[in-house]
């Protein structure tokens, strides 16, 4: 059983290091190992490349610079699915435990081989100076889009502690039209439309290692709300409208999306006092993409 790790980076040489070294220390070795780099200036790409070298089976190859959306879809192309059976999405700033890859070829194991082919494992996350009690877990999604951890049949993984059939991404790919935020609730929804489960294993832990886990995105914010701030209100638009409209279509579902986030947000963005955000916040939900006949 391959399983397989798509690394995505960007301006993080030392966080890199530090994450290939915790899969390559795995008590079983990843199959293969694609770093795909989105970093904009030569000399850190340089010094990734290096980096990568130091491992072995590792593969380095640069990132198209179009959101992190993108920078995965690079990543696991360079997998093809007859190269692997299962792989994990880490970005640099991630270590994921020793045991990680053991445990969740022992959870696959234990299914019919048919089963396996469309089941995606998710475990926990959390911040390297956070208690062991604290935590990310998988999530339901509200009607509103935001998650509501459970450890009941989960529609969301934890990203960074997932494993997905690598088959799944020949039939579907990260939506390159979210440039940040949400867009693993995005694609899960597409996968379970696509008769996937995910299955939730409390053994498979992660953690974040960087200083600052949040994506650097580069400019400055609008009013009260942080440029990421912006990001993440524009995916859960999006998402919203494409879950109701194209994944699960209901008009009433749809409509009652649109009213409940135009009158929340409103009134979000005036206590923010940021309510000039609103045409941003817009521009960046790309929602005039779900009107083209290949939005889903």
């Amino acid at each position: 059983m391959r399983v397989s790790a798509c690394v995505t980076t960007r301006n993080r040489t030392k966080e890199l290091d530090a994450c290939l070294e915790a899969l390559w220390s795995s008590k079983v070795k990843p199959h293969i190992v694609v770093v795909s780099d989105d970093s904009p200036e030569e000399k850190v790409q340089q010094a990734n490349l290096q980096i990568v070298q130091k491992y072995p089976g590792t593969r380095y190859i640069l990132g198209p610079r179009t959101g992190v959306c993108g920078n995965r879809n690079n990543a696991v192309n360079a997998i093809p699915e007859s190269e692997t059976d299962f792989v994990a999405f880490v970005d640099d700033d991630i270590s994921v435990e020793p045991d990680f890859i053991e445990l969740a070829i022992d959870r696959y194991n234990q299914m019919p081989i048919k089963e396996r082919k469309y089941t995606i494992l998710t475990g926990t996350s959390r911040h390297k100076n956070d208690e062991i009690g604290n935590q990310l877990l998988p999530a339901k999604l509200t009607f509103q889009g935001h998650f509501s951890p459970t450890k009941d049949i989960p529609q969301t993984v934890v990203i960074h502690a997932a494993l997905f059939p690598r088959q799944f991404f020949t039939q579907e790919q990260w939506d390159e039209n979210i440039f940040f935020g949400y867009e693993d609730a995005e694609l899960c929804l597409r996968a379970i439309k696509r008769g996937y489960k995910i299955l939730y294993c409390s053994e498979l832990k992660a953690k974040c290692i960087g200083e600052n886990s949040i994506l650097e995105v580069g400019t400055s914010g609008i009013g009260g709300l942080s440029n990421y701030e912006l990001y993440i209100e524009a995916a859960r638009l999006y998402i919203g409208i494409k879950r109701y409209k194209d994944l699960f279509p209901n008009p009433l579902n749809l409509l009652g999306f649109i009213i409940l986030y135009f009158v929340q947000m409103t009134r979000y963005l005036l206590q923010r006092k940021a309510i000039q955000a609103w045409p941003e916040i817009l521009r960046r939900s790309r929602i005039q993409r779900l009107l083209l006949p290949s939005s889903v």
